[in-house]
Protein backbone atom coordinates (compact mmCIF):
# COMPACT_ATOMS: atom_id res chain seq x y z
CA UNK A 1 0.00 0.00 0.00
CA UNK A 2 2.91 2.34 0.76
CA UNK A 3 4.34 1.87 -2.75
CA UNK A 4 0.97 2.66 -4.32
CA UNK A 5 0.76 5.90 -2.35
CA UNK A 6 4.24 6.93 -3.50
CA UNK A 7 3.37 6.21 -7.14
CA UNK A 8 0.12 8.18 -6.90
CA UNK A 9 1.91 11.16 -5.34
CA UNK A 10 4.54 11.13 -8.10
CA UNK A 11 1.87 10.99 -10.79
CA UNK A 12 0.03 13.85 -9.13
CA UNK A 13 3.17 16.03 -8.91
CA UNK A 14 4.56 15.35 -12.40
CA UNK A 15 2.21 17.73 -14.32
CA UNK A 16 2.87 20.53 -11.81
CA UNK A 17 6.63 20.10 -12.16
CA UNK A 18 6.37 20.00 -15.97
CA UNK A 19 4.20 23.13 -15.98
CA UNK A 20 6.72 25.01 -13.85
CA UNK A 21 9.57 24.21 -16.24
CA UNK A 22 7.59 25.22 -19.35
CA UNK A 23 8.41 28.74 -20.56
CA UNK A 24 5.21 30.59 -21.35
CA UNK A 25 4.70 32.80 -24.37
CA UNK A 26 3.90 36.18 -22.88
CA UNK A 27 4.77 39.84 -23.05
CA UNK A 28 8.46 40.09 -22.09
CA UNK A 29 7.68 43.28 -20.14
CA UNK A 30 5.19 41.51 -17.86
CA UNK A 31 6.12 41.99 -14.20
CA UNK A 32 3.14 40.30 -12.53
CA UNK A 33 1.90 36.76 -12.95
CA UNK A 34 -0.36 36.23 -15.94
CA UNK A 35 -4.01 36.08 -14.83
CA UNK A 36 -5.04 33.80 -17.71
CA UNK A 37 -2.53 31.10 -18.62
CA UNK A 38 -3.63 28.56 -21.19
CA UNK A 39 -1.94 25.23 -21.84
CA UNK A 40 -2.64 23.75 -25.27
CA UNK A 41 -1.14 21.03 -27.41
CA UNK A 42 0.07 22.70 -30.60
CA UNK A 43 2.94 22.81 -33.02
CA UNK A 44 4.34 26.30 -33.36
CA UNK A 45 7.01 27.31 -35.88
CA UNK A 46 10.46 26.00 -34.91
CA UNK A 47 8.92 23.05 -33.04
CA UNK A 48 9.79 19.66 -34.51
CA UNK A 49 6.65 18.01 -33.15
CA UNK A 50 3.44 19.06 -31.39
CA UNK A 51 3.83 19.69 -27.70
CA UNK A 52 2.30 21.49 -24.75
CA UNK A 53 2.42 25.24 -25.24
CA UNK A 54 1.84 27.75 -22.43
CA UNK A 55 0.36 31.08 -23.53
CA UNK A 56 -0.61 34.13 -21.50
CA UNK A 57 -3.96 34.76 -23.17
CA UNK A 58 -4.29 38.16 -21.48
CA UNK A 59 -1.29 39.51 -23.41
CA UNK A 60 -2.79 38.56 -26.77
CA UNK A 61 -6.43 39.50 -26.04
CA UNK A 62 -6.18 42.98 -27.63
CA UNK A 63 -5.31 41.35 -30.97
CA UNK A 64 -8.34 39.06 -30.86
CA UNK A 65 -10.95 41.77 -30.34
CA UNK A 66 -12.76 43.55 -33.13
CA UNK A 67 -11.88 47.28 -33.05
CA UNK A 68 -14.95 49.51 -32.69
CA UNK A 69 -13.44 52.75 -33.96
CA UNK A 70 -10.46 54.09 -35.88
CA UNK A 71 -8.39 54.83 -32.76
CA UNK A 72 -8.77 51.25 -31.52
CA UNK A 73 -7.90 49.96 -34.99
CA UNK A 74 -4.66 52.01 -35.01
CA UNK A 75 -3.81 50.90 -31.44
CA UNK A 76 -4.43 47.26 -32.36
CA UNK A 77 -2.29 47.59 -35.48
CA UNK A 78 0.58 49.11 -33.47
CA UNK A 79 0.31 46.35 -30.86
CA UNK A 80 0.35 43.71 -33.58
CA UNK A 81 3.47 45.20 -35.19
CA UNK A 82 5.26 45.29 -31.81
CA UNK A 83 4.34 41.67 -31.16
CA UNK A 84 5.45 40.65 -34.65
CA UNK A 85 8.89 42.07 -33.84
CA UNK A 86 8.98 40.07 -30.60
CA UNK A 87 7.44 36.77 -31.77
CA UNK A 88 8.02 36.79 -35.53
CA UNK A 89 6.23 34.03 -37.42
CA UNK A 90 5.13 32.47 -34.13
CA UNK A 91 2.58 35.27 -33.53
CA UNK A 92 -0.02 34.09 -36.04
CA UNK A 93 0.30 30.51 -34.78
CA UNK A 94 -0.28 31.70 -31.20
CA UNK A 95 -3.34 33.69 -32.29
CA UNK A 96 -4.67 30.63 -34.13
CA UNK A 97 -4.23 28.52 -30.99
CA UNK A 98 -6.10 31.13 -28.92
CA UNK A 99 -8.91 31.19 -31.50
CA UNK A 100 -8.86 27.38 -31.61
CA UNK A 101 -8.05 27.27 -35.31
CA UNK A 102 -6.12 24.34 -36.69
CA UNK A 103 -2.70 25.15 -38.13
Amino acid sequence: MHKLAVVLILLWLTPAIAADSLACIQNPNRVKACPNLLYRVAQLPQMSAPGVVCICATDFAPLLQQPTNEAEKVRQNMTRRQMEVIYGEKLQAVLDVLQRRSN
